[in-house]
């Protein structure tokens, strides 16, 4: 019951939702029991834990510059969310704000900073807003407004209140 002020603060929200699959069940099975089968090999990392540590502080100094083209793609995709939240939205849909805007942003300096680069190319773009529309859910309560002496629902019939 998070409401959609609250949830609008999250950069990226996610309902994980565990849907029974035959096919898919198996294949996760196989795949846990291999992992127990071999868990010396499985357990060898790639890279140590100080190269990771060097890799990470090296990536959080970059501050990677937005060129126009990504710029443009951002108000695109930007947008494009606002005008199918207004066209399609029922009064139960999850609100596009800025801070969906800000969020895309935040993602694809991510992405230029995991690939060290200086510079939020158009694909880091385009992966933040897949993200960001894929994370987009259904709010799942109505708004409540209140006012001194009674509480009024989305459906605008008053209630009373205690508060």
């Amino acid at each position: 019951n998070i409401g959609p002020a609250l949830m609008s603060r999250f950069v990226l929200f996610f309902v994980v939702v565990d849907e029974c699959s035959p096919l898919k069940d198996i294949n996760i099975a196989k795949h846990i029991v291999g992992i127990h089968q071999k868990k010396e090999e499985a357990m060898t990392p790639t890279f140590t834990s100080q190269q990771i540590q060097r890799y990470i502080r090296y990536a959080r100094r970059i501050q990677p510059l937005i060129p126009k083209e990504s710029a443009d793609l951002f108000q695109s995709y930007y947008l494009q969310l606002r005008q199918a939240d207004s066209v399609g939205a029922s009064k139960m849909a999850y609100r596009i704000t800025v801070r969906q805007l800000e969020s895309m942003i935040r993602l694809a300096e991510a992405l230029a900073r995991l690939h060290c680069d200086s510079f939020v190319k158009p694909k880091y773009v385009e992966e933040a807003a897949r993200l960001l529309k894929t994370s987009i859910i259904n709010v799942e309560s109505e708004d409540v407004y209140l006012s001194d002496n009674e509480i009024t629902v989305d459906d605008d019939e008053p209630q009373n209140s205690s508060i």
